[in-house]
């Protein structure tokens, strides 16, 4: 007759009961301290030093205070950190913000990816001209006098911006490389009409129809290429494109520039 082997009790069940208790403990003592910090923390009050920004560039930090309209001194649990976000989206031209409250230290953190300037822009305002740049999509970047010091060197101008030409704007941006040479000015007329700038032609008018922008911008390119090299050097060469099928050239003296 065989003798039957004797196996020990397996700890491995111990074991894990003892650490599933101490993992309930660990995580009843965490609850218990985040709990006490927020009662005590909470209601604590805070000032505009306790507001972190990060990511401005362009973008003062007061005008940044200002767009939060915040009624400072305030409990950081009465800050509603979404509403935030919406008022500075409104209020100011970003590209993306957060808002996040922190206990400790106690503190706002407002972080903001701004518009990239493509283009420096004018457009008709109140008090008359207004001076600021546009991003890739046309939006509208101020220029802040407290933040003069900090615009980029931009060589492109956007003359006549508004906010019905923005898609416009976004379309011949997009389209920048295929031109034929450097875009140097956009131009839009008060009675609508579009007018390019580049290193080859003095003046583009391209008239005032967006649908056929695109064949336009085709059209550019092609006579950049096959005009005499002569003509296009002078730069002082104007094309009337307002019919994209049957361009036109002109020299300044032969052509009313205030159309």
């Amino acid at each position: 007759m065989k003798g039957s082997t004797f196996k020990k009790p397996s700890n491995n069940s111990s074991v894990l009961k003892i650490a599933q208790i101490w993992r309930i403990i660990c995580f009843l003592s965490m609850s218990t301290s985040l709990g006490l910090l927020l009662v005590t923390k909470g209601w604590e009050a805070i000032d505009k030093n306790q507001i972190y920004i990060k990511g401005a560039i362009h973008t003062p930090r007061e005008e940044i205070l200002a767009a939060m309209k915040l009624n400072l001194p305030k409990a950081i649990l009465e800050i509603n950190p979404k509403q935030i976000e919406e008022n500075i989206h409104r209020d100011l031209s970003v590209q993306a913000v957060s808002v996040n409250r922190r206990l400790a230290p106690l503190s706002i953190e407002v972080k903001v990816v701004e518009r990239i300037p493509k283009a420096f822009a004018l457009r008709r305002g109140k008090n008359g001209q207004e001076k600021g740049m546009i991003d890739e999509k046309g939006y509208w970047i101020p220029i802040f006098k407290s933040a003069q010091s900090k615009a980029p060197s931009l060589e492109l101008i956007i003359d006549g911006w508004s906010q019905q030409n923005q898609k416009l704007i976004s379309i011949i941006l997009r389209n920048e490389q295929k031109l034929g040479s450097q875009l140097k000015r956009i131009i839009f007329k008060p009675n609508g009409n579009i007018v390019l700038q580049t290193a080859d032609f003095l003046f583009i008018y391209l008239g005032n129809n967006p649908a056929v922008l695109k064949q336009q911008i085709k059209s550019i390119k092609q006579l950049s290429k096959s005009l005499p090299h002569e003509l296009i050097q002078s730069s002082s060469t104007i094309l009337d494109l307002k019919n994209h099928l049957k361009p036109k050239l002109f020299l300044p003296e032969e052509i009313d520039l205030s159309k």
